[in-house]
């Protein structure tokens, strides 16, 4: 049933017209990504204050030699978040370095087909992708302050906002990943 529910997440994740479609079949699921920390920020719009909000995540493959990820990107608040919605993220540390390794990527993604509230601070999915020579594994998992209640945060009275992974989730945060079909 498990597998069945995980299985769903992935299919519901490529069918969201923002997602990269993901037309192969996918093979069992791997051992689950561990994120270690993921964040969000968008400044007050204030004069003076950053005109960039932000979106951080540090995660651990340990299906491939306990890789550590660390990815993020940024976009100019009050203009950019269509961008940030549509666009394939590849600013990925990855340690240890190798070219065997391979490359990771992300995409923020609308949790609904619709995008009713969608925000890039707390209600998005995230779309992981790890392309390497041996094939391409990929996670998916929703990211949510009602709903799923993973990721928690507040604005202040000035309107600088900060989200991240709640405090009261289930350490390690596991997501499941899977290695699609070449």
């Amino acid at each position: 049933m498990k597998f069945q529910v995980l299985l769903s997440l992935v299919t519901v994740a490529a069918g969201i017209p923002s997602a990269q479609k993901l037309d192969r079949p996918v093979k069992p699921p791997l051992k689950p990504l561990v994120i270690d920390s993921l964040s969000t920020f968008a400044p007050s719009g204030r004069p003076g204050s950053s005109i960039y909000s932000y979106f951080n995540v540090s995660f651990t493959d340990v299906e491939f030699n306990n890789t550590t990820v660390q990815c993020g990107t940024r976009w100019t608040f009050g203009e950019g978040e269509d961008i940030a919605w549509t666009r394939k993220n590849t600013d990925c540390l990855i340690k240890p370095k190798s070219k065997r390794v391979g490359e990771w990527s992300f995409q923020l993604l609308k949790p609904t087909a619709s995008g009713e509230g969608a925000s890039l601070l707390n209600n998005f999915m995230l779309h992981l992708r790890h392309d390497w020579t041996s094939g391409v594994h990929v996670a998916t998992q929703k990211f949510n302050f009602d709903g799923e209640r993973n990721i928690g945060g507040m604005c202040s009275a000035s309107g600088t906002c900060q989200f991240g992974l709640w405090e009261g989730v289930e350490r390690p945060y596991l997501v499941p990943q899977f290695r699609l079909e070449r």
